[in-house]
C-alpha cells in the first residue's frame, strides 16, 4: 500500500497504523531493508514479500495477529517491529481483536516462543509487564495463563525473565474470570516443569503465598493437584516447602462441594487424598518435635 501524503509517521518509518488498519510504504520498506538493516537484494526481496503480502491481505488489525502468529516468519516479524515508530509499535502489540486477543496472546496460543521473545525484546520492561497483563475476553486469561495451561515451559520462562521480581509476582497473582492463577493451570494439568520454574522465579515467601492463593469456590494449587490426581505435582510442591509449611498447606480447608464446578467423585477423592496427606504431615511434625525435645 502506498503511503498517505497526510500521514506524518511515514516520513521516517515505512510501516504505520491509521485508525484500525496497518499500512506499508513499499518503497520505504525496500530502502529500510537494504540501507538500514543491511539485507542483500535477495534476502530483502524475501522479507519484503512476507511483510507487504501479509499487510495487503490482513491490513485490518482485527485480523492481523491471528494470521501473523501462525504464518509469518520470526525474521519477518522482527523486521516489522523495527520498521514502525515506538508509540505505534505499542499500539500494534496491545491492540485487541474481537476476542480481546493481543499479539502475545495469539503467539502463546500458537506456541511461537521465538516470536514472543522478539516481541518482548522490542519493548521496555515496564511495557513488557503491561503487555503481559492484558486479558482476553474469552476467559480473562493473560498470555501467561495460556502458556501455563499448555505446559509451554520456554514461553513461561521468557515471560517471567523479561520482567522484574515485583512485576513477576504481580503477574503470577493475576486471576482469570474464574479466579484461577497461571500456577493453578500448571497444577491442574500436571506440568511439574512449569511449577518448578515458577518456584525458582520468586522468593520463598512469595512462593508460599502463591500456593495459598485462593478465591471463592476455587481450590489452592495443591488441592487442584489432588483433585486431578497429579501425584507428580503434589510431590513437586512437597519438595519446595518445609515440613511446617507443608502441614499448613494440607490443612487449608477445601471449598465446599459445588455441583456446578466439581465432579462429585473427583471431589470426594480429593478430600480423601488431602486427608491422607494431612494425617501423614501431622505424624511427621509430631515426630520432629519429639526429636528436637529429646523425647
Amino acid at each position: 500500500m502506498a503511503a498517505s501524503a497526510s500521514n506524518t509517521t511515514t516520513v521516517q518509518y515505512p510501516i504505520w497504523i491509521d485508525e484500525v488498519e496497518i499500512y506499508c510504504d513499499e518503497a520505504k520498506l525496500k530502502h529500510h531493508l537494504t540501507h538500514k538493516l543491511n539485507y542483500n537484494e535477495n534476502d530483502a526481496a524475501r522479507i519484503f514479500q512476507q511483510i507487504s503480502g501479509h499487510i495487503e491481505q490482513n491490513s485490518f488489525l482485527y485480523f492481523f495477529w491471528w494470521s501473523a502468529a501462525e504464518e509469518m516468519s520470526t525474521e519477518a516479524i522482527r523486521v516489522l517491529l523495527h520498521s514502525i515508530e515506538h508509540s505505534q509499535l505499542i499500539r500494534l502489540l496491545s491492540y485487541q481483536d474481537g476476542l480481546k486477543y493481543t499479539a502475545l496472546r495469539c503467539c502463546a496460543g500458537s506456541k511461537r516462543n521465538e516470536v514472543i521473545k522478539v516481541i518482548l525484546d522490542s519493548v521496555s520492561e515496564k511495557e513488557c509487564y503491561q503487555l503481559l497483563s492484558i486479558t482476553d475476553d474469552d476467559l480473562g486469561w493473560t498470555p501467561l495463563h495460556v502458556s501455563c495451561m499448555k505446559g509451554d515451559t520456554e514461553s513461561v520462562r521468557l515471560m517471567l525473565n523479561h520482567i522484574n521480581q515485583d512485576m513477576r509476582y504481580s503477574l503470577l497473582q493475576m486471576p482469570n474470570e474464574d479466579g484461577d492463577t497461571p500456577l493453578y493451570y500448571a497444577s491442574y494439568n500436571g506440568y511439574t516443569d512449569v511449577i518448578k520454574l515458577i518456584h525458582e522465579s520468586v522468593t520463598h515467601s512469595r512462593w508460599i503465598n502463591l500456593l495459598q492463593r485462593k478465591y471463592v469456590d476455587v481450590m489452592t494449587v495443591l488441592q487442584t493437584a489432588a483433585y486431578e490426581n497429579k501425584q507428580s505435582c503434589i510431590d513437586t510442591i512437597r519438595d519446595s516447602v518445609s515440613d511446617e509449611e507443608w502441614l499448613q498447606l494440607v490443612s487449608t480447608p477445601l471449598p465446599e462441594y459445588n455441583q456446578r464446578i466439581h465432579y462429585e467423585l473427583e471431589y470426594h477423592q480429593a478430600v480423601s487424598r488431602i486427608d491422607e496427606l494431612r494425617a501423614a504431615a501431622r505424624v511427621k511434625c509430631v515426630l520432629l518435635t519429639q526429636d528436637k525435645s529429646g523425647i
